[in-house]
């Protein structure tokens, strides 16, 4: 109905002076129409920008696994990232980027894309605050068919009024920013396996103690084995225990070689150290328990 339409019935009936009686439900009616619109657009639903939303068809979980070689590593600060691929039902594409705790992730797409984001400990978030330290990465992948799409990501550091109030969420900040006192040793065993899918060989050894190196032979014995396995296909990585100087990490681990034949990794336990002088994780052990 047309408000503006009553709105000149009405004036036309009292120029025209018409007995009160005969035009009071028409005003009435005026009275409601105004009152409804009102209501309507104080009653519209408002969606808070601190979720991260992905279109209505897509899953709460991706139904494909996302392929180690179509994970690209990049860097991305308060400045925007844009990156841009194909994605599809069976096929998704994932970005990785390091990030700290009391940071906030924002993206920006205008494609039907669906979009997940895993913690450094494997865990989907649904906020864009980012609650730990370490390794995230996000999966990109089509609700429907093939799409190609443009996605900008940025990282910003938080101001401590800006970041939930809440006592518990403060507190889950505080407690985890003292438990990734180093980095995450289940991030740097995958992303140690991804370094030996991109053949970066000598910054895989770099990542090995002298103990495994032993172990290992020598840096070109390290390049040849890996250099016969065609692929490494990354499981579940867990963490059984850390400490300061000290992590075990549960990995499953296939290897297919380049003759076509594939095996799972037996010694799924990775033993690691912590290295002051270097400032990072490294390989000191595997074994099967």
């Amino acid at each position: 109905m047309n408000i503006l339409y009553y709105c000149q019935l009405f004036i036309q009936s009292v120029e025209k002076g018409l007995n009160i009686k005969k035009i009071f439900p028409l005003l009435i009616l005026l009275i409601l129409l105004i009152s409804s619109c009102s209501s309507i657009s104080q009653t519209a639903p408002q969606l808070s920008s601190d979720r991260i939303k992905s279109p209505n068809n897509c899953p709460d979980k991706p139904i494909n696994s996302l392929a180690i070689n179509n994970v690209q590593e990049i860097e991305i600060g308060s400045q925007p990232v844009t990156e841009t691929g194909q994605a599809s039902t069976d096929k998704s594409l994932g970005y990785t980027f390091i990030a700290k705790s009391g940071q906030k992730l924002s993206y920006q797409t205008n494609d039907d894309i669906c979009i997940w984001i895993y913690t450094p400990d494997n865990q989907i978030i649904t906020s864009k605050y980012l609650s730990k330290s370490g390794r995230y990465i996000v999966q990109v992948s089509s609700p429907q068919g093939v799409r190609n799409f443009e996605l900008k990501m940025s990282v910003d550091s938080l101001q401590s009024s800006a970041y939930p109030s809440t006592p518990s969420s403060i507190a889950s900040v505080q407690t985890n920013s003292l438990i990734t006192a180093h980095p995450d040793p289940v991030s740097f065993v995958r992303n140690y396996y991804i370094s030996l899918n991109n053949r970066q060989y000598s910054q895989t050894w770099s990542y090995l103690s002298p103990q495994f190196k032993r172990i290992s032979g020598s840096y070109s014995e390290h390049q040849r084995w890996w250099n016969s396995v065609r692929e490494i296909k990354i499981g579940d990585i867990k963490q059984v225990y850390q400490s300061d100087d000290s992590a075990k990490v549960e990995a499953e681990l296939w290897y297919v070689l380049n003759n076509g034949r594939s095996f799972k990794d037996t010694k799924n336990y990775i033993y690691l150290i912590w290295s002051n002088d270097l400032n990072t994780w490294l390989f000191n052990n595997k074994s099967s328990s």
